[in-house]
C-alpha cells in the first residue's frame, strides 16, 4: 500500500508538471504571436536563432550559473548557522555535503518528500540528541527563505511602481504579495513573543489526534530560536541576496538568449513571484507558468510585448543551470547512497512524526 501510494503520488505530480509545460510550450508554438510562429506560422528557425544567440553570449550563461551558484551557497550557510546556534555540533563541511544532496534531491525527487526532509534525518541520526533541532532549523530555513521572497517581491513592487501598471492581474498580485508579507511579519512575531498562556497553547497542540505530540515539540523547538533573534536577523539578511542573485541569473539568461527582455528592476518583481509559486508541491511547472504569463502581459518600456513561450524558456534554462549546480551532490549522495535511501523511506512513512512536522 505505502508503495502504490507513492507512486501513484508520484504519477499525479509528474502528470500535471507535464500537462502545465505541454500547455506552455503549445502556446509558444501555435498561439499567433507565439515565440516560435512568425506572419506564415510556426517556424523552426526561430527556435535556432535563439541557440546561435545563446551561443554567441554564452557569458552571460557563465554568469548566470555564478549568480545562482553564489546564491545557493548562501542558503547552505544560512542554514547550517541555524542549527550550529541551537547546539548541533554539526561542522560546515558536512552541512554543505547534507545540503548539496538536499538541493539535489529537491530539484529531481526521488520519492515522496524532497531532500530537506531527507537531510534533516540524517542530522537527527548522526546526533540523536538533536532530533527537535535539526527538524526546528529546516523547517525555519524554509519559512525565512518564503517569508524573505515575500518581503523582497513586496519591496521590488513598491519600488519599481509595479503596481501601477494597469492590467488587473499584476494589481491583484501586487495587492497579494504585499498582503501575505504582512500576514507572515505579524505570524512570525507572534510566533516568537513571549508565551502570554504559559504552555497552555503547546498543551492543546499535544492534544491533537496522531500529530500533536510532534507538532507540539517542533513548536517548542522553533519556538528556541526567539533567544536567537540577531542570527534570525542575521539569516534574513543573508536571504535577501539569494533572491536578488536567482533574479539577475533569470534576467542574464534572458539577455543571453532573446533581442527584447524586460528591465533589471522588473526581474526583481516577477522572478520573486514566480518563485512564490513553488509552495504548490511540484517540482516544475507553476514557476514556469507564472513567469511565462508576466513575461507576456507586462509590456516593455517601449510599449512592445513579450510572446508567450520565452518566459518558459528562460525559466527552463535556468532550471538546467540550477541542475548543473546540483550535480556537485551527486557524488556525496553515490558515496552514501544507502543511508540516503533509508532516509528518504523513514521520511515517506506515515508514522514518522517529520511528515507531520515538515510538509514539502
Amino acid at each position: 500500500m505505502k508503495r502504490i501510494r507513492k507512486w501513484t503520488i508520484a504519477f499525479l505530480k509528474a502528470a500535471i508538471s507535464i500537462g502545465i509545460l505541454s500547455y506552455l510550450v503549445w502556446d509558444a508554438v501555435h498561439k499567433g504571436e507565439g515565440l516560435f510562429r512568425d506572419e506564415h506560422g510556426f517556424n523552426p528557425l526561430l527556435l535556432q536563432q535563439l541557440i546561435h544567440h545563446a551561443m554567441e553570449r554564452w557569458y552571460l550563461l557563465l554568469a548566470a550559473l555564478a549568480a545562482s551558484a553564489a546564491g545557493v551557497l548562501i542558503t547552505f550557510v544560512r542554514w547550517w548557522l541555524l542549527i550550529r546556534v541551537l547546539g548541533t555540533p554539526i561542522r560546515l563541511g558536512e552541512s554543505l555535503r547534507l545540503s548539496f544532496v538536499g538541493f539535489l534531491l529537491n530539484l529531481a525527487p526521488m520519492g515522496i518528500v524532497g531532500g530537506d526532509m531527507a537531510k534533516a534525518i540524517l542530522v537527527a541520526r548522526r546526533f540523536p540528541g538533536h532530533r527537535p533541532e535539526s527538524v526546528a532549523s529546516v523547517l525555519l530555513d524554509r519559512i525565512l527563505g518564503l517569508y524573505v521572497l515575500f518581503i523582497t517581491g513586496g519591496m521590488a513592487i513598491l519600488l519599481t511602481g509595479f503596481h501601477r501598471q494597469p492590467q488587473p492581474v499584476v494589481q491583484t498580485i501586487s495587492v497579494g504579495i504585499i498582503a501575505v508579507s504582512a500576514a507572515m511579519t505579524v505570524g512570525l512575531l507572534v510566533l516568537w513573543a513571549p508565551d502570554a498562556t504559559d504552555g497552555a497553547f503547546l498543551r492543546l497542540l499535544e492534544r491533537m489526534p496522531l500529530i500533536g505530540s510532534a507538532i507540539a515539540r517542533l513548536a517548542e523547538a522553533i519556538r528556541r530560536y526567539r533567544h536567537h533573534l540577531p542570527l534570525i536577523t542575521a539569516a534574513m539578511l543573508m536571504t535577501f541576496p539569494v533572491h536578488l542573485l536567482s533574479a539577475c541569473s533569470i534576467f542574464l539568461v534572458s539577455c543571453s538568449i532573446f533581442p527584447r527582455v524586460h528591465s533589471l528592476s522588473y526581474h526583481f518583481v516577477m522572478v520573486p513571484v514566480s518563485a512564490s509559486a513553488q509552495v504548490i508541491p511540484l517540482s516544475i511547472g507553476p514557476s514556469e507558468f507564472v513567469l511565462d504569463r508576466l513575461y507576456a502581459t507586462i509590456p516593455l518600456v517601449s510599449g512592445e510585448t513579450i510572446p508567450p513561450g520565452q518566459g518558459l524558456v528562460a525559466m527552463l534554462v535556468y532550471r538546467v543551470i540550477t541542475l548543473i549546480i546540483a550535480t556537485i551532490g551527486v557524488g556525496y549522495y553515490l558515496s552514501s547512497r544507502r543511508e540516503w535511501t533509508t532516509a528518504l523511506d523513514e521520511a515517506e512513512s506515515p508514522q514518522t512524526e517529520f511528515v507531520a512536522a515538515v510538509p514539502e
